[in-house]
């Protein structure tokens, strides 16, 4: 055998063994992004009210989402283990703060439905006044800050599972209420101002204001 058959067969062993090597395993839970206030006031209303809802259920609730169309005020049921509603919950995706308002409504569903125990979940803050209303009605605030901090405290596979959900696909093309379906986004004809309308106008006619972050 020739020294140069010898060198190239040494060669193709080496190179054979190299690519059968398996890759290293990806680490799953570091794939995402971290968790932010701004990531949580660029999603549209209806992808808040799933992040919401799968962060209510990582923290052992039995909740579920209440349907699109009219809700009564209601965008979360949470359930005993008999399937009694034991808590309701708002969501509110607004820039502009929470006022007393805004909680004295979401107090009277409560009492209507004769509910003891409500959550409202917001994008933006609350109040003084608002704050002092909830103190002694079994309502627990959760403001922009508190649901990135308490997210933040949750385990590394349960962030990445609740980050993904809040940014796959389209997630700040809000949705219209009443269809569904992602809305588009529409220059008036006299003010010349933007909005969102329903894709499914003129048979729909709902809108909705642009929200401009800062």
């Amino acid at each position: 055998m020739s020294f140069i058959t010898t060198l190239f067969k040494r060669l193709t062993a080496t190179a054979d063994v190299t690519t059968t090597k398996p890759p290293a395993k990806k680490n799953l839970t570091t794939t995402t992004g971290e968790w932010t206030v701004q990531l949580l006031l660029a999603l549209e209303w209806k992808r808040f009210e799933e992040v919401c809802h799968t962060y209510l259920i990582m923290n052992n609730h039995n909740a579920e989402l209440t349907t699109i169309g009219a809700d009564g005020g209601i965008d979360i049921k949470i359930k005993d283990k008999k399937g009694k509603v034991i808590a309701i919950g708002q969501c509110k995706a607004w820039l502009s703060k929470i006022t007393v308002k805004e909680v004295r409504e979401f107090f009277g569903i409560m009492a209507s439905e004769r509910i003891s125990q409500g959550y409202y979940l917001a994008t933006s803050t609350f109040t003084e006044d608002a704050v002092m209303f909830c103190a002694d009605k079994n309502i627990i605030l959760l403001d922009k800050y508190d649901l990135v901090k308490n997210i933040k405290r949750l385990s590394k596979e349960k962030q990445a599972k609740l980050y993904q959900i809040a940014t796959k696909g389209d997630y700040t093309t809000p949705t219209c209420p009443n269809c569904d379906k992602k809305m588009l986004k529409r220059t008036g004809k006299n003010s010349g101002g933007e909005f969102w309308g329903c894709a499914n106008y003129p048979r729909c006619k709902n809108t909705l204001q642009v929200r401009k972050v800062a």
